[in-house]
């Protein structure tokens, strides 16, 4: 069973209009309320995909209703911790335009919260959970090392831990030398403190993770560029293709979850994570359906070139 952790849950509300213009009424065109935050969207595929897990969600207040009975809907077991009110994410899809995303915070997380997930973790180890994710935003004001606190946890009890954040809090987290971390490009070139412009500038960058803080495997999303994986072995570029994009909000998650889902195999678990991402690309919500290989133009490589100029915006 893989645990997932979601410090900050959220409820996304995406609302779809023909157009948009400030200072005037727009009546939506379709509109979807769904359960989200890393964790949470993590272990909603991998339900889906028949692999046990367990989602644990910091929050309180009346959002934890909507996101109880969403969960239970999609069949996902799930834990409950002391935590703030849940927040909102709205994203506006205008026809034509490039998706608008508003989030919202929750409240920050003190020690007795933070007691409360890694309690909830030591539970759940005990009923023979294997692995742990712990991803997504901190809420403002919370200490920047929680994912680093639970990553030790996890170490400690002997499970499979990865950690998927970023700036401060991915940071802190890469001192407790997780089994794997899943940065996108973006977020790889603000931890390394420089630009990164080609497949082997972002090899480099992960390398240099692995090396100055000891983290096993480093799979970095790059949107339509694939994803890149380096660990001890070397390193694996895939990539998959849909032949239409719809959506690409929880696309990473999509691609992490594929990973872990076939993570005893390096190649598979590269492949499933790309064959993911893009699958999850083709559908309108985060709840997506694994599109058959004769749909996607797929690779995946050792045999790498290296001075291969990122696409611009790779995610």
């Amino acid at each position: 069973m893989l645990i997932t952790v979601t410090p900050s849950p959220a409820i996304d509300w995406t609302i779809g209009v023909p157009e948009f213009s400030f200072g005037l009424v727009h009546r939506a065109a379709h509109e979807l309320r769904e359960p989200s935050g890393k964790g949470v969207n993590v272990s909603a595929a991998l339900q889906r995909a028949g692999i046990p897990t367990h989602a644990i969600l910091a929050a309180a207040g009346d959002g934890t209703e909507f996101m109880a009975r969403e969960l239970s809907a999609l069949g996902v077991p799930y834990s409950f911790t002391p935590g703030g009110p849940v927040r909102t994410n709205v994203t506006l899809l205008v026809d034509g335009q490039p998706d608008t995303k508003v989030n919202t915070s929750s409240q920050a997380l003190g020690a007795a919260e933070r007691a409360g997930l890694a309690d909830r973790v030591r539970a759940l180890a005990a009923q023979g959970a294997d692995a742990l994710l712990t991803a997504g935003s901190l809420p403002p004001g919370t200490d920047a090392t929680l994912h680093a606190e639970l990553v030790a946890l996890g170490r400690e009890l002997g499970l499979f831990t990865a950690v998927d954040s970023s700036g401060p809090a991915l940071v802190a987290a890469l001192a407790a030398a997780p089994d794997l971390v899943k940065p996108n490009a973006h977020e790889l070139a603000e931890i390394v403190g420089r630009e990164l412009g080609t497949l082997g500038e972002v090899r480099d960058a992960a390398r240099a993770l692995r090396e100055r803080h000891g983290v096993g495997c480093v799979l970095v999303s790059l949107g339509a560029d694939g994803a890149l994986l380096v660990d001890g072995a070397g390193e694996l570029w895939a990539g998959a293709r849909p032949d239409r994009v719809v959506n690409a909000v929880g696309a990473g998650d999509a691609t992490l979850a594929g990973f872990l889902a076939a993570r005893s195999d390096r190649r598979n678990a590269v492949r499933t994570a790309v064959r993911w991402g893009a699958s999850a690309v083709a559908h309108p919500t985060t709840l997506f359906n694994v599109l058959p290989a004769a749909e996607l133009d797929e690779w995946c490589t050792d045999t790498i070139d290296w001075d291969r100029p990122l696409t611009p915006d790779s995610e």
